[in-house]
């Protein structure tokens, strides 16, 4: 049976599922099967054993496309490469350029170089957002972001940000954003 847990106090290493049949039932980690302690909200497999949970073994979660507002906003969860590169860091790229050159030929400099200033202030919480959540697919918090202001560091983080695959499976930060296959 599949369930979800809902509590877990490691002090007595006990814990309480409830399951999808709407019941609740508890556990000692002795029949906990998964890679780390039980987490609120891990979905799990089951044997109920009266109210009982024996044979627990932890369910990767699916993983949930971001809507774009908290694709762009919220720096909790995870994205992909391919997320960072085709849904953001292209795009602003081509718009950035694009923008550029037709304020630059409409406009007097000044007023062009207002207009981009502005566009490049609105981008600011946006590429955090999306650093924390490469940060989190590496299975990093997000003060590892802050190692992109230290000289010569600055390329560790860029590095794996940009090119390296995030964490195979769930982490601590959520589902992993890419399918399996």
């Amino acid at each position: 049976m599949k369930g979800n847990v809902i509590g877990f106090d490691p002090d007595t290493n006990t814990g309480a599922i409830s399951g999808h049949d709407g019941k609740r039932y508890d556990f000692v980690t002795a029949e906990w099967h998964g890679h780390s302690q039980p987490r609120h909200g891990d979905v799990v497999d089951f044997q109920a054993d009266g109210d009982r949970a024996a044979q627990i073994y932890l369910v990767d979660a699916e993983y949930v496309q971001p809507t774009l507002g908290e694709f762009l906003l919220s720096p909790h969860g995870r994205i992909s490469r391919s997320q960072y590169w085709l849904k953001w860091a292209l795009p602003v790229i081509a718009i950035t350029i694009v923008l550029e050159i037709i304020l630059f030929i409409i406009l007097d400099p000044i007023a062009a170089a207002v207009i981009i200033g502005i566009y490049s202030l609105l981008l600011i919480w946006p590429s955090i957002a999306l650093y924390i959540k490469r940060a989190h697919d590496r299975d990093r918090p997000w003060p590892f972001i802050l190692l992109m202001f230290l000289p010569i560091i600055q390329f560790w983080p860029l590095i794996e940000f940009w090119f390296l695959r995030g964490t195979i499976g769930t982490n601590r930060f959520g589902a992993d954003p890419v399918p399996h296959q």
